[in-house]
């Protein structure tokens, strides 16, 4: 018998047979005639909109055909991490050697210790043993020491073992790694690879953020955006999935989740499986309003709760405007990750029904970027050096906006 948890998967790649997904339409094409192309899809938009799974849902497509080396984070890494994975993958042992005068170390113990600041000598053998299928002209590489992010031979033994590199959460890479990334992206680009493909996945509004501006790399990447559910990819996860588990959603258990999941692709997994499951520890098979309601507020419990400690903590309890309130509630609601000042007035006013001058909101937005309120929002970094980008703001941590949005909807469920 099948399992809710067999068909709602929150936290996991939805890529079982069992686990229900929508597909993501032009964008989920894009990556793949993409990569189909050989160009590097860069694909980019808001935290929890389901990137990842995305990529990971059109890799599996290539499974049969390439070796797909999925890497998960990049945060304290040197680009150097990267090829020290895919040798590994490939039955390489790999020893890292460190130019500070530490000596050698070999593996993971490696990986763990670098600290990402600078592009380690690489020393690979194959292991006794491993062979590979290859043609009369290849050569088969056994040993070989990459010295820069720009190893054509590198590149080349990725072409001839069709590898195909996922590298997640650029977002969190240090410049020293952006800088080699750049590098790395234009050999690829004039290696003229048949096999070797590459997919680019970081939470940023805007591509070149992720990626550092190039001529000999912008002929080789697509820039893909990805937003939240649309109404019908929501529709097709909640009707496809309960229909799986023979349990009868009516329109109002729908719409509830629908609403209650603001488009996170996380957020209506948790929330199906926590009601598929309350049905059928029911013994029945109609899930009802108060089963949505009940998942929200495990949902709040479970998942939520420091992020709303920090909101309410943050918002006025009293006062007719309540600015601090009504900005971070414009912010949630808007399509992209900043927001300006302009569009911070125009929203407050619509809000309040009243011509509302940025003057007004100045101090509040300022307030919101310090320490003692909990520094919710911060100023936007300008992804072309010099500081900060001016008039742009954001939220410090980008899971704060469906939170947001969450509370708003339902306060009651939603409670610290």
């Amino acid at each position: 018998m099948i399992k809710p948890s067999d068909v709602f998967v929150p936290g996991k790649f939805p890529i079982e047979e069992s686990n229900v997904y929508a597909d993501r339409g032009t964008p989920q094409a894009d990556v793949r005639t993409a990569l189909d192309r050989a160009y590097v899809p860069l694909i980019f938009g808001g935290y929890g909109v389901g990137k990842s799974s995305m990529v990971v849902r059109v890799a599996q497509d290539f499974s049969s055909t390439h070796k797909v080396v999925y890497v998960e984070n990049v945060y304290g890494k040197s680009f150097s991490a990267i090829f020290e994975r895919i040798l590994e993958e490939l039955g390489y042992e790999v020893t890292v050697q460190r130019t500070a005068g530490t000596g050698t170390m070999t593996g993971t113990n490696a990986e763990a210790e670098i600290s990402g600041n600078t592009f380690y000598v690489i020393a690979a053998k194959l292991k006794a043993g491993i062979t590979r299928q290859r043609s009369a002209s290849e050569e088969e590489v056994r040993e070989l020491v990459v010295r820069s992010p720009t190893e054509s031979r590198l590149i080349d033994i990725c072409d001839e073992n069709s590898i195909l590199l996922v590298v997640d959460e650029l977002h969190r890479a240090s410049d020293q790694f952006s800088s080699d990334l750049t590098a790395f992206l234009k050999s690829f680009a004039n290696r003229n690879c048949k096999q070797f493909r590459i997919a680019l996945i970081g939470t940023e509004n805007e591509a070149s953020r992720l990626v550092i501006s190039d001529p000999g790399t912008d002929r080789v990447l697509e820039e893909i955006s990805l937003t939240t559910l649309s109404d019908s990819e929501a529709q097709e996860i909640i009707t496809t999935g309960f229909d799986r588990l023979n349990q009868l959603v009516g329109d109002d258990v729908v719409n509830a989740l629908k609403t209650y999941s603001v488009g996170s692709p996380f957020v209506l997994q948790f929330l199906c499986l926590e009601v598929a499951e309350t049905c059928q520890n029911r013994y029945e098979n109609t899930p009802t309003i108060d089963d949505v309601r009940a998942a929200l507020a495990t949902y709040s419990r479970r998942k939520a709760q420091r992020l709303i400690r920090e909101y309410r903590a943050t918002v006025e309890t009293v006062g007719e405007k309540r600015y601090r309130k009504q900005i971070l509630t414009a912010m949630a609601n808007s399509d992209d990750e900043y927001v300006t000042m302009e569009y911070l007035v125009e929203q407050v006013s619509t809000a309040l029904g009243e011509t509302v001058p940025s003057t007004a909101l100045s101090g509040p937005l300022r307030q919101l970027k310090t320490e003692k309120y909990g520094k919710i929002l911060r100023d936007v970094e300008n992804p072309a050096g010099g500081g900060r980008l001016a008039n742009y703001s954001g939220f410090t941590d980008p899971a704060m906006k469906s939170i947001i949005r969450m509370v708003e909807i339902a306060p009651e469920e939603m409670q610290a």
